[in-house]
């Protein structure tokens, strides 16, 4: 409504000049000049009032409409299972959440209500001109089908143009975002010069694209100048011939031009918003491109609920698993079949490639199964809520992910209503309580990204606390102490024993030490089991388990005899 009143008294504008002049060249009346002045600027102060309404509402209403779209891709994206972070790099996905989305809050924010405007101005100017000089107006209207067949031939080339500029702009950040997040591999190496030249690389794409649709503008931008102050040279030239042959006053002539200038600059901005408008419609592609996705991994039509209390009964029947869906790929499980009674201790084991991670990360449903069935207390977990299934597996990773807040933050991550006491028994089971309580703020210290400011030992003890907070019934040990120094394991190892009491666990790990405390061993090689049994069963059979501890065995004694002085280094 302010923008239709505030767009009235502008198109109001022109008629009352008409009157102000009239006044003074035909009637050279003062009192009513002086009148129309006040009135003028009366007519002014009310459009500033009504344009500040107007743009800070409708700005206010984008903002929040972007936020929004934003929110909404955000929450999208985090519904995405981890297959889709695979194929998209993390420099890629923050750039449609931020250049993209910045484009459309551009559109959103201003550039709708100032199209609004224009075509209020337009549509209003045309239709007083055609009221005051029939004649006039169609030597103006001349110029609209070259103005709108431009629009249309430049703008889809802007628009095509755009999305290619916006995709290189990703690959820039993905670059960055790289380099940034292995940074120590980077200057470990001394390849800053090199990322330099990547990153240098990318950029050079961002200019070229940018270049050829500054390029397209600019051809589009002066066809536009060029017709309209073309067809405005025509009016003021017919228009100037009526004022010669009197059929003109001053007043009217200049109200005339008036209205003829403010059509023309209503039809350069909508053409400036029109290529604008083409811009963002690309953006908009890629934003909603993920949007409308649907991920391939959600909760089913109507989840089964879990039993309580959950017995964390285990099984792993005949499944069947490939990353690569080809025909030709080898899939990464073959027919494995694995059953974990409640409470029970099973460690996976096997040369690197055998399947044990892919196992590991088909509990939780990070990825479906191709054929067979992962069945939780006897439920397929294709039936269960993602969210009710993952609050029932806790992970311990080999690299724990830290976020840059505080320790408390970061252990209470699994139980964000946790109090501060039972953020303190959980670190105290998991041996973590004394390291904490030695940093600079204790449990409010930050750990900076990725938990940085932390040894790995410490990250991995927080994320131990983490899982016992969290208390799931199931429990997951993916490799969690195969890159710590032996004082770190042996803590780690302590917190295991208390945390693994009661519950259902699955142990990965390449350091067969670590895994004979489990009660049964399973042995993958090539994506299919080949031997099952306790650690002494197995190296009485002596298979696949058994040639590996020998290995591990001889390269620790090969080890204690270097230290040792008893081989030369």
């Amino acid at each position: 409504m302010t923008l239709l009143f505030s767009s009235s008294l502008a198109l109001s504008f022109p008629m009352v000049v008409r009157y102000m002049l009239d006044a003074a060249f035909e009637q050279h009346d003062s009192t009513l000049l002086n009148r129309i002045g006040l009135g003028l600027l009366l007519l002014f102060a009310a459009q500033a009032v009504l344009n500040y309404i107007q743009t800070y509402w409708l700005s206010a209403t984008g903002e929040r409409a972007v936020a929004g779209i934003r929110r909404e891709l955000f929450d999208k994206l985090l519904t995405m299972p981890p297959g889709f972070f695979t194929e998209h790099r993390t420099g890629e996905l923050t750039s449609r959440l931020g250049t993209d989305v910045a484009l459309l809050q551009g559109v959103m924010s201003n550039q709708i209500a100032e199209f609004a405007r224009q075509i209020f101005s337009l549509t209003g100017g045309v239709i007083l001109l055609t009221y005051l000089q029939p004649r006039l107006m169609l030597t103006a209207l001349a110029v609209v089908p070259i103005v709108v067949a431009s629009g249309f031939y430049f703008g889809r080339r802007v628009k095509r143009i755009t999305t290619g500029v916006q995709d290189q702009v990703a690959d820039a950040t993905a670059i960055a975002e790289e380099a940034f997040s292995q940074i120590r591999v980077v200057q470990g190496f001394a390849q800053e010069p090199a990322e330099s030249t990547r990153y240098a690389t990318g950029i050079a794409g961002v200019v070229a694209a940018a270049l050829q649709r500054a390029k397209v503008r600019g051809m589009f931008f002066g066809v536009i100048t060029f017709t309209i102050f073309g067809g405005v040279t025509a009016v003021l030239w017919q228009g100037g011939r009526q004022v010669l042959a009197g059929h003109l006053t001053a007043g009217s002539l200049v109200s005339f031009l008036l209205y003829t200038i403010t059509i023309a600059a209503a039809i350069a901005t909508l053409t400036s918003l029109f290529s604008g408008f083409q811009e963002a419609i690309g953006a908009a592609e890629r934003v909603f491109e993920f949007l409308e996705m649907t991920p391939t991994i959600a909760d089913p039509p109507a989840p089964v609920a879990l039993p309580r209390p959950l017995r964390g009964e285990v099984e792993f029947r005949h499944v069947r698993f490939g990353y690569h869906k080809g025909a030709d790929d080898p899939p990464t499980l073959e027919d494995v079949s694995i059953h974990l009674r409640p409470g029970e201790v099973v460690a996976l084991v096997g040369p690197s490639g055998a399947g044990k991670t892919t196992i590991a990360s088909l509990l939780p449903r990070f990825w479906d199964v191709d054929d067979g069935a992962v069945l939780l207390d006897g439920i397929d977990i294709r039936q269960l809520a993602l969210g009710d299934l993952r609050r029932a597996v806790g992970t311990v990773p080999q690299e724990p992910a830290l976020f840059s807040g505080t320790v408390r933050e970061n252990i209470a991550y699994a139980r964000p209503d946790a109090t501060p006491a039972e953020v303190e028994a959980a670190a105290q089971i998991a041996n973590a309580h004394d390291f904490i309580s030695e940093l600079p703020l204790g449990y409010d210290s930050r750990v900076g990204e990725r938990g940085i400011k932390l040894s790995g030992g410490q990250r991995q003890r927080i994320a131990i606390a983490r899982a016992v907070l969290k208390n799931p019934a199931v429990l997951v040990l993916d490799e969690a102490t195969s890159s710590l120094d032996n004082e770190s394991e042996r803590l780690i190892e302590a917190a295991f024993e208390r945390l693994l009491v009661g519950r259902t666990t699955l142990i990965i790990a390449h350091r067969l030490s670590t895994v004979q405390r489990a009660d049964r061993l399973v042995v993958l090689d090539h994506g299919r089991i080949v031997e099952q049994g306790t650690h002494a069963e197995l190296l009485r059979t002596g298979g696949i388990y058994a040639r590996l501890f020998q290995m591990q065995w001889k390269n620790s004694e090969e080890l204690s005899a270097m230290l040792s002085g008893g081989l030369a280094i």
